[in-house]
């Protein structure tokens, strides 16, 4: 009945099939309490043309599903926690050696039991050591993509796939007798460049074309994607794995994909609903049950390998875990993460089948590894994640999203490239929001979707990400603090006209209210006239060095030292006391910001500030040790700063 039917050669026909099990897949899975990537498994195993033969492994098909591996691991290298890595760059190694060396000796070690040659043994354990991030999603769906158990994994799926790479390269040369100076000397060369490339040349790239030309988001999306695959094709040309490049991809662009963005959404929408299942389901095509169960060795050898894959790898997490000083849920969430084998592993034993070294009955054993390892890791995934506390999110740094409202088109373009300058060091994002009463018209609420859309392209002119919201509430500081709550700011800029009469108070009633009641750190604005920024200047007097008043002026210089490496440009440091004595205080500041800053004493400093200042000049203070002098001290600062921008820094 069905005779010429199948496989299905429609490509409308095999869209929709894909995209149906896309969508039935797991919901079947979860109906049967299993994880979800084991519905797109298997329903791939069974439409394969190893069962019903729906359909066949075509090109579409292969493309979408080597896509999927790769973005796998470029969301991986997007996530990861650069600062937390940077940090705890010891977790990330221990947890590499152990995921490396453990796998390679206790899989090679059986290899040789079972009598396969040791050349084959070295490359099938070689397949096993690294690892692919199968229960990656479960890990983003409880919100731990920054947990420290996780931040580690991935820093150590980077260690353990570039040396498994190695190995694998080695024991091939070794193979074919290719293995020489000329080899090494290549490969070293081509591993040095492409890293170089890879993790200095493609962020400063990229930050040029966020600037320049990819202020649109669908050609940052699209930027993005094809970085992605030209990372993987130029990791392949110079005799690296493409999944390897694809994770280093991630990490050049994670910088500009802040969390909690559009951008950011839309990159991790289109992974989980098309690429990461096509992926799953082109994985389970591969799989033949027949001859996984038919051939009495290669039941032998797939249950084999699969103890020793897990064992080692649970061996692996639990040690690096107690060592790292994790609890119990979070050494499982490791396991799971680095349990999960898959077109990596089944590559490295082609090889080894190409070199005639192993026999169909090896490579089908590997390809059951990774049908368990798919479930274990998806099991084990659904176990631990829930029982993992979400990192703490209140010590965000100050760039993390930067809320700005902005109502005054006069100011709007300059309070917005303050924001963006301040959060575009932490990968941040700007929260631009305009606060309107309600009674609020249809033409003002016009007028304010305008000024938003400015603000927008403003911060994206700048190579930040931004957020927009019209609100209305009762009262315009009330809608400020609540949207610096909702959406967990990190820092407010606030703009100002410059000078405030008796009855506003300090700055302005409405200032003087977020800067009294706002949970975070306050950068008061007088937006100047002038464009571009050609230096930061940030002002400290002597009164802000008393012990008590010291918050402030580390403010400011933070503030300062953002500003200027965002602009590119000189960061200078106007004080009243000599260098020698604000030097020791700025190394307690910030140490590698305060080694390059130049200090320039000036005595009564705020008084000579304008015949000092140059046009294109950023003037940062901090806040003075009393609210009296606060106002008064802002006021004198930005009438001595003529037509130039003024920040003063209000430590939280």
């Amino acid at each position: 009945m069905f005779d010429g039917l199948f496989p299905l050669e429609d490509p409308g026909a095999v869209f929709a099939v894909l995209f149906l099990i896309v969508l039935l897949g797991p919901l079947a899975a979860e109906r049967a309490r299993l994880p979800a990537i084991i519905g797109l498994v298997v329903a791939g195993m069974v439409i394969g043309p190893n069962v019903l033969g729906v359909l066949d492994q075509n090109t579409f098909i292969e493309t979408l599903g080597y896509v999927g591996l790769l973005y796998l691991m470029f969301q991986g290298g997007l996530d990861l926690d650069l600062d937390g890595f940077a940090k705890r760059r010891r977790d990330s190694l221990v947890f590499g050696v152990a995921t490396l060396v453990l796998p390679m000796v206790i899989v090679t070690g059986v290899c040789l039991w079972l009598e396969i040659d040791l050349l084959a043994a070295i490359i099938i354990g070689s397949a096993f050591t690294s690892h692919t991030l199968l229960s990656y999603q479960a890990v983003d769906r409880y919100d731990l993509t920054r947990n420290r158990a996780v931040t580690a994994t991935l820093g150590a799926t980077l260690i353990c796939t570039v040396a498994a790479l190695l190995i694998l390269a080695v024991a091939a040369a070794a193979a074919s007798g290719d293995v020489g100076p000329i080899f090494w000397i290549a490969f070293l060369l081509g591993l040095t460049g492409y890293l170089a490339l890879m993790l200095i040349g493609v962020p400063r790239f990229t930050r040029w074309f966020f600037t320049g030309l990819g202020q649109d988001r669908q050609i940052r999306l699209t930027f993005l994607l094809s970085g992605m695959g030209l990372a993987a094709v130029l990791a392949g040309a110079v005799g690296i794995e493409p999944i390897v490049g694809a994770f280093l991809a991630g990490l050049a662009f994670n910088r500009f994909v802040p969390l909690g963005t559009i951008i950011e959404d839309r990159v991790r929408v289109l992974g989980r609903s098309v690429f990461i299942p096509a992926f799953l389901i082109s994985t389970g095509m591969i799989l033949d049950p027949v001859s996984l169960v038919a051939d009495p060795r290669t039941l032998v050898l797939g249950g084999a390998f699969v103890v020793a894959e897990v064992v080692s790898k649970w061996l692996a997490a639990d040690i690096s875990g107690r060592i790292m000083g994790v609890s119990g849920p979070e050494r499982g969430l490791m396991f799971s993460l680095s349990v999960g084998q898959a077109a990596g592993a089944l590559a490295a034993v082609i090889v080894a089948d190409d070199l005639g070294l192993i026999g169909e009955a090896e490579v089908n054993a590997v390809v059951l590894v990774i049908l368990v390892s798919a479930l274990i890791a998806g099991v084990t995934a659904d176990r631990y994640a829930p029982m993992v506390e979400a990192p703490d999110r209140s010590d965000v740094p100050l760039g993390n999203r930067v809320v700005v409202p902005v109502s005054n088109p006069r100011s709007v373009r300059q309070l917005v490239r303050v924001a963006a300058q301040v959060a575009a060091p932490d990968s941040g994002a700007v929260v631009a929001v305009n606060v309107l009463p309600f009674d609020a018209r249809p033409d003002q609420l016009k007028t304010h979707r305008k000024l938003a859309e400015t603000a927008e392209k403003v911060a994206l002119a700048a190579g930040s990400e931004v957020t927009t919201s019209v609100r209305i509430d009762s009262s315009t500081a009330g809608g400020v603090l609540h949207t610096v709550v909702e959406q967990g700011g990190s820092c407010l800029v606030m703009g100002w006209k410059g000078y405030a009469n008796a009855r506003e108070g300090l700055f302005g009633s409405i200032i003087d209210q977020c800067v009294s009641q706002a949970p975070v750190p306050v950068l008061v604005c007088r937006p100047g006239t002038e464009e571009s920024t050609e230096r930061v200047v940030v002002v400290v007097t002597e009164d802000e060095l008393d012990p008590g008043a010291q918050l402030g002026a580390k403010l400011a210089f933070e503030v300062g030292a953002r500003m200027a490496a965002q602009a590119e440009v000189d960061l200078i440091v106007l004080t009243e006391v000599p260098a020698s004595s604000l030097r020791p205080a700025m190394a307690g500041w910030s140490i590698g910001d305060a080694a390059n800053a130049e200090i320039v004493s000036v005595e009564g400093v705020i008084g000579r500030l304008n015949r000092i200042l140059e046009p294109g000049d950023v003037v940062i203070t901090g806040v003075p040790p009393t609210t009296s002098r606060l106002g008064k001290g802002a006021r004198r600062l930005a009438r001595a700063a003529g037509d130039r921008t003024v920040v003063v820094a209000v430590p939280h």
